[in-house]
């Protein structure tokens, strides 16, 4: 079916927004100072740890002094969510791999952000793209490297959690470069409209639309709607043509209630504008739920 450009790119904008809501709410719930629990059971000097916790910006100390030398799971929560995002910048680094190739030409990606072939000299590599792909592998293997490390272990403190700072540190390092390399290359890409313009007269992706006509319009179920619009989509291939290059008496031949009507469904800028429920792909419906995300997701910077 055919969508817009923005369309598309606004599902990104929901999964990255949910990973912002997600490490904000990580934050939230893990920023506690174990400072005073001492060995496991607490101290009988008299400390002040809501004081020490102010003091070094944390929200509250942690409420049990056992549970504060025994919990990591500022570590595992953080990794966990930190996946989820990996994940998603890895899916959008996918298609801009794929866009980028000459089989498709959606975008263009400059020399900042991919290198020249080591033997195919009219090779462009969208190497930023791939390693951004890549890492989600590294992410998810920490989380489940420290997720294996606190299986089973008993409270309190165990030497076994000496090994959950390379993991942590790591996740954080990688998952700041994923971020700031994806936000480099949407800044840097452009986009060849013509290209795009150009696949959607392929593959007849308004076929679904003459269905839903054909049910809306005319009062036919939607078993026989399909079958009409697929015998409509031979005919074309048979043509060579696109369904809107299909003559009214040729559509008529195959189903006689057809009108002149019918082509407001064909078109493809009609067509994706047509589906203006909520969250749909009209471009008035994308205007306002991108308006909505940057107040949902507290974004700075205005969409374009």
């Amino acid at each position: 079916q055919p969508i817009s450009l923005g369309f598309h790119l606004a599902a990104y904008i929901e999964m990255v927004g949910r990973d912002r809501n997600r490490l904000q709410d990580c934050r939230k719930r893990v920023n506690e100072s174990p400072l005073g629990a001492a060995a496991l059971a607490g101290t009988s000097f008299p400390i002040d740890r809501h004081l020490t916790a102010k003091l070094l910006d944390f929200d509250r100390p942690m409420p049990n002094a056992l549970d504060a030398v025994s919990a990591r799971d500022f570590a595992l929560e953080f990794t966990s969510a930190a996946t989820i995002c990996a994940i998603h910048l890895s899916r959008l680094a996918e298609e801009i791999v794929i866009w980028s190739t000459d089989r498709f030409n959606f975008i263009r990606l400059s020399d900042e952000f991919t290198s020249g072939s080591s033997i195919m000299p009219q090779k462009k590599n969208p190497d930023a793209a791939e390693l951004i792909r890549a890492k989600p592998g590294r992410i998810m293997g920490h989380f489940i490297s420290l997720a294996t490390i606190l299986k089973g272990l008993p409270l309190a403190y165990c030497k076994d959690m000496q090994e959950d700072k390379e993991p942590l540190f790591d996740t954080t390092k990688t998952l700041s470069i994923s971020i700031a390399a994806m936000s480099g290359m949407i800044n840097d890409m452009s986009f060849n409209k013509a290209a795009m313009r150009d696949a959607l007269q392929k593959g007849h992706p308004t076929a679904t639309d003459l269905a839903d006509f054909l049910v809306r319009s005319l009062g036919k179920p939607f078993r026989d709607a399909h079958h009409v619009s697929g015998t409509l989509v031979a005919l074309a291939d048979e043509r060579g043509c696109a369904l809107e290059n299909l003559s009214l008496d040729e559509m008529r031949n195959i189903e006689p209630l057809l009108n002149e009507d019918v082509y407001t469904v064909l078109r493809i800028d009609d067509a994706f504008n047509a589906r203006s429920s909520f969250g749909g792909t009209a471009a008035r419906e994308v205007e306002l739920r991108l308006a909505e995300a940057a107040i949902r997701y507290n974004l700075d910077n205005k969409y374009e």
